[in-house]
C-alpha cells in the first residue's frame, strides 16, 4: 500500500501554529523518503506548555518560511494519495485550518487515522498514543519529534497491513470498520462507506 505519514508539531493550541512538520513517503509497504520542514507559526506566539513538549522554540523558527511558502514542495507529497496520521482530528484539522488561514485549497486526497485503526487493531493495549503503542510493537523513535513521529505513524500502519494481509483502504474498512475521511478543494468529509482501489 502506497501512503504518506504526516505529523505536525505546534507553538500554541491554536491549530493554525505549526512550527514543524515531519513526512514519511511508503511505496508498496517500503518508506521511500522522510522529510522535515521547521516553519514559523502564525500567530508568532509559543507557549511554554508546547515548547516543552516537542522542544521547538521561537528563535528555532523566526527566520523560517510560514506554511504558505512550503507548501509548493509539501502538496505533492499529500495530492491525490493516501495520507495518514496519528489522530487525524488534530493533524488534519490543523492542515485545514492553517490552509484556510492563507487562503489555500485543500489537497485531493484520503485521509486513515491510525490512533482509530489501532484501537481496533489491538483492543488488548491500555493506551494507543503513540509512544506507548510503540512501545509495545517494539517501534523505536523519538516522540514528539515530527520527523519521527510520522516515521512511527507509517511503522504502525505497516505492522496492521502485514499482520492481517490487508493491501488497501477498502481491506482495512472491511476488516476493521474503520473508514477513512476525504479531503478536496472546499470540503473535509467523512468516508463511510467502501473505497475504490484506485485511491
Amino acid at each position: 500500500m502506497d501512503f504518506t505519514a504526516i505529523d505536525f508539531e505546534t507553538a500554541s493550541s491554536r491549530y493554525t501554529s505549526i512550527c514543524s512538520m515531519g513526512i514519511c513517503v511508503v511505496k508498496s509497504g517500503l518508506i521511500t523518503e522522510r522529510r522535515e520542514f521547521l516553519i514559523k507559526p502564525v500567530p508568532f506566539e509559543f507557549t511554554d506548555f508546547n515548547i516543552k513538549i516537542h522542544g521547538i522554540t521561537p528563535e528555532a523558527v523566526m527566520y523560517k518560511p510560514t506554511f504558505d511558502k512550503y507548501w509548493p514542495v509539501i502538496r505533492p507529497y499529500l495530492e491525490g494519495g493516501t495520507v495518514i496520521a496519528h489522530n487525524t482530528a488534530f493533524d488534519i484539522t490543523a492542515l485545514c485550518a492553517t490552509l484556510d488561514y492563507f487562503g489555500i485549497e485543500y489537497p485531493t486526497c484520503r485521509c486513515l487515522c491510525t490512533v482509530k485503526l489501532s484501537r481496533k487493531a489491538y483492543p488488548e493495549l491500555e493506551s494507543h498514543r503513540l509512544n506507548r503503542l510503540c512501545e509495545e510493537l517494539g517501534i523505536s523513535f523519538s516522540h514528539h519529534h515530527a520527523y519521527d513521529d510520522a516515521y512511527a505513524c507509517a511503522m504502525v500502519l505497516n505492522r496492521i497491513l502485514n499482520e492481517n494481509g490487508l493491501a488497501d483502504l477498502s481491506g482495512i474498512y472491511e476488516r476493521f470498520g474503520v473508514a477513512s475521511e476525504r479531503l478536496y478543494p472546499g470540503r473535509r468529509t467523512k468516508t463511510l462507506t467502501k473505497v475504490k482501489k484506485s485511491l
